[in-house]
């Protein structure tokens, strides 16, 4: 077996300056792969491609991409094919969480939450299955990270929930029809992960606490919990899934 499944691929993550972006992309790197990690924090990014450069050599590229802007998201596509020659996996992770209530939800927030979860993903995973298309990819890959909240209600996640649903259903229709053309589509489905995004909650030891003692595996999720997930769907592994939502939950939402 081979003991880099990602070796020679290279792979575009949203979202990757932190969190479960940057997870991601230092596992992929890990496992072989070039990785371009974009994001709209300019410096947090360089030093998030940095930190994988010195642990796995010259493998991380840091790109700025806003992925509500599709010029941008083009540009950086573009940018990845000039640097490594091609494109074999994208990861369509960027996202916001602004947690209002639904009664004092605005449109600019909830327009805001859509342009960057839902736009977003739109815009790169079309932008990237064009390009890998272009370079005769027969092994491409599109994983959208979504979100328990496709599942599990919350009154503060009105945006955040509509935005990942509309992700989960537009992986699944794009899964009807990419494979003919060389690419799979799935989606990764973290349950509760301990990132800065939840931070003001989770950080709190009590909180984590009661958390641990409900949820059948007594913990929260990594974000490497996420990043071995996406591994396993950008291998070759994976060739016969597709439309898939992969649940990262420690058995939260054991159905669904």
């Amino acid at each position: 077996m081979n003991s880099t499944p990602l070796d020679k691929k290279t792979a575009f993550i949203t979202g990757a300056a932190r969190g479960i972006g940057y997870a991601i992309a230092h596992r992929f790197a890990e496992e072989g792969a070039n990785v371009v990690l974009t994001d709209v924090n300019d410096e947090l990014n360089e030093q998030s491609a940095e930190r994988i450069n010195k642990e796995f050599g010259q493998r991380a590229l840091a790109l700025h991409c806003d992925v509500a802007n599709r010029s941008s998201v083009d540009a950086a596509i573009a940018r990845t094919i000039d640097e490594f020659g091609g494109l074999n996996i994208v990861v369509c992770n960027a996202g916001i969480c602004p947690f209002v209530n639904f009664l004092e939800l605005d449109n600019t927030t909830w327009q805001r939450t859509i342009d960057v979860i839902l736009t977003g993903s739109f815009n790169v995973s079309q932008a990237g299955a064009r390009a890998m298309i272009a370079k005769g990819v027969t092994q491409g890959r599109i994983i959208f990270i979504t979100s328990g909240s496709t599942i599990q209600a919350s009154g503060t996640q009105v945006d955040y929930a509509a935005a990942k649903s509309g992700v989960r259903m537009m992986m699944a229709s794009m899964s009807t029809m990419l494979p003919k053309l060389g690419i799979t589509a799935n989606a990764i489905s973290p349950g509760v992960v301990h990132t800065e995004m939840g931070a003001f909650h989770w950080d709190v030891p009590e909180h984590r606490a009661e958390f641990a003692r409900t949820n059948p595996v007594p913990r929260l999720a990594s974000p490497a919990d996420i990043a071995n997930a996406a591994v396993f769907l950008a291998s070759d592994a994976s060739e016969y899934i597709n439309g898939a939502s992969i649940r990262v939950d420690g058995g939260l939402m054991p159905i669904g």
